[in-house]
């Protein structure tokens, strides 16, 4: 389950993120917001469509927030692998992974960095 998550808030975040996007929204909105002022539709109809466009909006910035969590948690994991003096390939392409494969890393790493060290 959470591998499907993962899969569909990349899929996401690289949709949303897409350039066109932006554009594409603003010129939907302004061909609605017209064809609804010049057919009279009831001001319920326009609460509708907030509320429909706000929920998919906060649905889209929860996983984006998804996605930004587990890249800054990869980041640090880089990072703290980079600080020690055997770095590796094996962290390559940790933000594709888990927050719960990226941590039991992260522990792995500190763990040779505190038996070196003693």
């Amino acid at each position: 389950m959470r591998w499907r998550f993962r899969q569909i808030s990349d899929w996401a975040v690289s949709w949303a993120g897409h350039p066109v996007v932006p554009v594409t929204l603003v010129a939907f909105a302004v061909i609605w917001t017209a064809v609804g002022l010049s057919f009279s539709f009831p001001r319920g109809w326009f609460l509708l469509t907030n509320m429909i466009g706000t929920l998919i909006i906060f649905f889209i910035l929860l996983l984006v927030q998804n996605s930004q969590n587990r890249d800054i948690m990869a980041l640090h994991a880089k990072l703290d692998e980079l600080r020690s003096s055997k770095a590796g390939n094996h962290w390559i392409a940790v933000e594709k992974k888990n927050a719960e494969a990226i941590e039991g890393m992260r522990r792995q790493h500190h763990d040779q960095i505190s038996k070196t060290a003693n």
